[in-house]
């Protein structure tokens, strides 16, 4: 009975984790990218600068700020879905969500040598790396991600084929239009 439990229950947990690891796998370093190229206005890249360079107790506090204050957030989605506005309250906390990703990646883009100084958390970074490499290895090597990993990737390679095709399509309409006004300037 425990095994079939087992086989039966795995699977949608693999999906669930495969979602959350492709979140974390591909979301974090562009979001890295956009929150650094919004860190170039002026405002923002003083205050990046002057995060750079805290003592490393500040800096810890700089990274676990945004974390703590976008919680009621995520709290609130949680509440609307709780509520019935389920639409709502998923797009309430996946905002949170990607907005926090956004911010901690970047504060700890510019911090991570300070917080490495502090024994413990470099400690639990060290530790969080290896239960992270130990789960993305789990993960990558079991039948059910690696579908998944598969219908993921194919999607994504249809989007970008929708994409040429509608992209390809829209600028041989206009060429079309373009030279019928033309011709009828003549």
């Amino acid at each position: 009975m425990e095994s079939k439990l087992k086989r039966l229950l795995t699977p949608p947990f693999i999906i669930l984790a495969a979602l959350v690891l492709w979140f974390w796998e591909w979301l974090w370093e562009p979001l890295e990218r956009l929150m650094a190229k919004i860190g170039q206005w002026p405002v923002l890249r003083l205050l990046e600068g002057w995060i750079a360079r805290t003592p490393r107790y500040l800096a810890l506090a700089c990274f676990v700020i945004p974390g703590a204050v976008l919680l009621p957030f995520k709290l609130l989605g949680l509440y609307f879905i709780s509520q019935g506005a389920a639409f709502l309250g998923i797009a309430t906390f996946l905002a949170a969500k990607v907005v926090g990703t956004a911010l901690v990646a970047r504060i700890f883009s510019l911090t991570r040598q300070q917080l490495l100084e502090i024994p413990w958390f470099c400690r639990a970074f060290g530790a969080v790396m290896r239960f992270r490499s130990y789960i993305f290895d789990t993960l990558h090597r079991h039948p059910a991600y690696q579908r998944t990993r598969d219908m993921l990737t194919d999607l994504r390679r249809r989007l970008k084929g929708v994409r040429r095709g509608l992209l390809f399509h829209a600028v041989r309409r206009w060429k079309a239009v373009y030279r019928r006004a033309r011709q009828r300037d003549r």
